[in-house]
């Protein structure tokens, strides 16, 4: 998704593409995708951030609050039945960082609905709470407060 800020976007996108990172838009995935279909690929989501629809959104304790996670990164995960990892960077000392990658699930389509989303919940709360200075607190996960009408918390 581009940034408010057009210098941030425009900083932002020229650090994520110098490796020859093709990036492709949140709002318009399923078109963006269809001519990597049938070749070797790796998606990468950042999927950590709020959803912009509290409504489309599965409410899941985490840190003791109810938030909301969003539903796509799932949702694709078991339509596509790939396998999914978990990813996150360790930074040893100053200047110098590790990256990790965990097998959250080798068949997504196999779990009951939610299930990969709530095994990322508690995955992002071991990181965060190992290395809290590491995670983008601006990200701001509780800018929405749960209301019944969003629908059940997630157990």
């Amino acid at each position: 998704m581009p940034l408010d800020n057009k210098v941030f976007d425009r900083l932002i996108y020229h650090i994520r593409t110098r490796f020859k990172t093709q990036l492709l838009s949140a709002s318009n995935m399923n078109v963006e995708m269809r001519p990597h279909l049938n070749t070797q690929y790796l998606i990468c989501l950042v999927a950590d951030q709020k959803p912009s629809r509290p409504q489309h959104a599965y409410w899941i304790n985490f840190f003791g609050r109810p938030t909301p996670f969003l539903k796509a990164p799932e949702k694709s995960a078991r339509y596509s039945n790939i396998p999914v990892f978990f990813a996150h960077i360790k930074k040893d000392k100053r200047g110098y960082y590790k990256g990790y990658a965990e097998l959250a699930s080798e068949n997504p389509k196999e779990l009951p609905p939610t299930e990969l989303t709530k095994k990322y919940a508690q995955f992002l709360e071991k990181v965060i709470t190992e290395q809290p200075e590491m995670w983008l607190w601006s990200h701001n996960k509780w800018k929405w407060e749960w209301k019944p009408e969003y629908g059940p918390i997630v157990k």
